[in-house]
């Protein structure tokens, strides 16, 4: 398969030109400034955070898709949608229908995309597909067999145009390049040219998009409600039919001020990512989708050359103003036994999940329940590594993984079994992953928590704004700290838009 594709390669004349910026550019205004659908894969850190979160935070990807190779891959209503432009036909062929699962569609695009090195030492990105899997595509590995409500259960771009940012300012352009499609090689080679190095920002500060100070996100279930399925899963447990569940909930947030002639959930998303650093913020702005997301933890990474690893998070507390407080609850977390056994319930599950693609012997556990700290809340992270052989499918990788252990519970096939039952709702983006396929043959993909997804209609008008929280329930749980973890939860994206749950 690698030959294979190394010729296609070869043959297409296919290959990454670069331009390195001068000063690093405001990725914020450049997707401002983007006429098309972009996708933002943003890292920060607050002061102070843990080294081992700096290599987490390292790369930001700003990418565009209207490039004149660019293609789009909708999953939606159990259909693929594909939309390839004549350059991109000789890679992906021309545009259709395709009534298979999303990731055996997905296997054949990966398949097909022409393999490209990675043109900036240290970053896996080398173009590729962008954009984010729902959480309903899990029906493809033992899940409830559900769509999500309102927009596709998965939508990816091949982006042909792209601006990397390396933590402290070094930056680059790049842009695809195919000998035998001239006229879209030439379109690229002057895109390249049309990228800017200023470092001047959008101003959040005055910004219109902000809800009124106490505007209130509306829980889609009571408190009472939630704590009863909390009680309920407690029940399944009891009986053997799970270690773990993660339930979850959502809450309706209001739209927000709209300044005409702006994108005003891009503005939230400046405001938001101002006040809450995290290594895997994202926005994206694809079709009537807006996703403003401010996760910190990966899902999977996958390099080129093979090595593969995920970061669960299980337990979650909020910081303290005081210092001394704030140290209190950070060694709370780290010596609580609850929360210590949620998260290594789910690394021995990610184990199992990769051993399913990895070679035999080469799973294994690189830090347990190190807790991190974040500008909100802190938290326990594990690492789990593993290495792939040759040629593997990163599609059936991330497929095999899918949905993130640390968004179902375990086992995982029972676990979103109960949870889907009591939940009686599709989860959508939320609960499922965003980041890219490289066409180096690396991937990266964040878990879509502290997401806030906004659909619109065709005349630009909100049909729904929905924020999901959640939180492991074990048989230890108690319902009434399980439904404040919920709400802790909320506070690192509703308090930056001025709102408050209410359920």
């Amino acid at each position: 398969m690698d030959d294979r594709r190394r010729l296609k390669e070869t043959v297409a004349g296919a290959r990454i030109e670069l331009r390195r910026l001068g000063t690093a550019p405001d990725l914020g205004s450049l997707a401002a400034g983007a006429e098309g659908d972009v996708v933002w894969l943003d890292s920060s850190l607050p002061e102070g955070a843990p080294a081992a979160a700096h290599e987490r935070a390292r790369w930001s990807v700003l990418a565009w898709t209207d490039g004149p190779f660019s293609v789009r891959f909708r999953h939606e209503a159990r259909r693929a949608f594909l939309d390839v432009p004549p350059a991109s036909w000789s890679w992906f062929g021309a545009s259709r229908v395709d009534d298979r699962p999303a990731f055996d569609v997905l296997s054949d695009l990966l398949d097909g995309t022409p393999v490209l090195s990675e043109p900036v030492p240290g970053c896996g990105f080398a173009l590729g597909w962008v954009g984010f899997l729902g959480y309903e595509l899990g029906r493809e590995s033992g899940g409830a067999d559900r769509t999500a409500d309102g927009h596709a259960d998965a939508d990816l771009r091949f982006a042909d145009r792209a601006v990397l940012v390396e933590e402290g300012g070094d930056a680059w352009a790049l842009a695809l390049v195919a000998d035998a499609e001239p006229a879209a090689s030439a379109a690229n080679r002057a895109w390249l040219e049309t990228v800017t190095a200023s470092t001047a920002q959008a101003d959040v500060d005055d910004a219109p998009p902000r809800l009124p100070d106490g505007s209130e996100a509306t829980g889609r279930v009571t408190r009472a409600a939630y704590e009863s399925a909390v009680d309920a899963c407690r029940a399944e447990i009891r009986e053997g039919n799970a270690f773990q569940v993660c339930l979850t909930t959502a809450f309706a947030v209001r739209e927000a001020r709209v300044d005409p002639g702006t994108d005003p959930h891009l503005t939230e998303y400046l405001r938001l990512r101002a006040v809450d650093p995290v290594p895997f913020g994202a926005y994206l702005r694809l079709g009537p989708l807006r996703v403003a997301s401010r996760s910190p933890e990966r899902f999977l990474r996958i390099e080129a050359t093979g090595a593969v690893s995920a970061e669960p998070i299980k337990g979650t507390r909020r910081r303290a103003e005081d210092p001394v407080e704030d140290e209190a609850v950070r060694a709370e977390l780290a010596a609580s036994v609850k929360d210590r056994a949620e998260n290594v319930m789910i690394v021995d599950l990610l184990r199992n999940d990769l051993l399913r693609t990895a070679l035999p012997g080469s799973v294994h556990v690189d830090r347990l329940c190190d807790v991190e700290t974040y500008a909100s809340v802190h938290q326990m992270v594990s690492t789990i590594g593993a290495v792939l052989p040759a040629g593997a499918s990163r599609a059936a990788v991330v497929r095999a993984a899918f949905p993130p252990g640390s968004m179902t519970g375990a086992p995982k096939i029972s676990a979103m079994a109960i949870a889907d039952r009591l939940e009686d709702a599709p989860r959508g983006v939320y609960s499922g992953a965003i980041g890219y396929f490289s066409a180096s043959g690396a991937a990266d993909l964040s878990v879509a928590i502290r997401t806030l997804v906004t659909v619109l209609d065709e005349d630009g008008s909100v049909r729904s704004r929905t924020f999901g929280a959640g939180g492991a329930v074990t048989w230890s749980s108690v319902a009434a700290d399980e439904a404040d973890e919920v709400e802790t939860k909320t506070r690192s994206v509703l308090a930056g838009l001025g709102a408050v749950a209410r359920w």
